[in-house]
């Protein structure tokens, strides 16, 4: 049986997931969640930027973890380890590597939210607009610095990057994102709805898997009907 951590991630590289729907994504995260729980996994480590999974969790849309709060910014399960950014938009990038030998994945959710976490400062702030390169390159220490661990523990780093717009047939998220996750990725997928019980995920790249299409069936979270 196909499964998500088992077939589709490379176990020591940078896997990257882009999607259009954030939902679709949702369900896709929801799944492998659910695979690594019924597989009795180390724990997942788990980088939400926009905090849409936290908030299911909490809610109990996506079962069956009791998350503790532990502070404004981590959120922990028997299962489960979340950090969010604080109100100074600050992430514990070293607890995170502190916990690693627990951890059976990383995943840090998303690329695109890291700039939506600026994005009414800038529109607000012009000269703001000129700190941008800092925050491509903090970007590119976060997952670099992730990715170097990850690549020594040989667990994976799951990326996810919603895309933007659609150029010469292929779906791009911002500039800087892209030209990192398609230089550094060793597996891309792109992920969308099928109907509302179903995901598809199509391998883009993948170190042993060819250009394909999976499809598998949505786990671990409450679905919303007509999504």
């Amino acid at each position: 049986m196909n499964t998500i951590y088992g077939t589709l991630l490379d176990p020591a590289g940078l896997n990257t997931i882009v999607y259009h729907d954030p939902y679709a994504k949702l369900c896709l995260i929801s799944t492998l969640v659910f695979e690594l729980n019924k597989e009795q996994r180390k724990k997942i480590l788990y980088v939400d930027l926009d905090t849409v999974f936290t908030a299911y969790v909490r809610a109990e849309l996506i079962t069956p973890f009791k998350l503790q709060k532990i502070n404004s910014s981590l959120y922990s399960s028997d299962l489960l380890r979340i950090y969010i950014p604080d109100e100074r938009i600050h992430l514990a990038i070293l607890d995170v590597i502190k916990h690693m030998e627990e951890a059976s994945i990383i995943i840090f959710d998303s690329v695109t939210s890291f700039y939506s976490l600026f994005q009414f400062e800038m529109e607000n702030n012009k000269s703001l607009k000129q700190d941008l390169g800092r925050f491509n390159q903090s970007l590119l220490v976060l997952i670099m610095l992730l990715l170097k661990n990850t690549k020594f523990m040989k667990i994976p780093l799951l990326v996810t990057s919603m895309i933007r717009h659609k150029r010469k047939g292929m779906w791009i998220s911002s500039p800087t994102a892209n030209r990192l996750l398609s230089a550094k990725s060793t597996a891309k997928f792109y992920v969308r709805m099928e109907d509302e019980n179903d995901i598809g995920v199509n391998v883009l790249t993948h170190p042993n898997l060819s250009v394909q299409k999976f499809i598998l069936p949505i786990k671990g979270i409450k679905l919303v009907s007509g999504s």
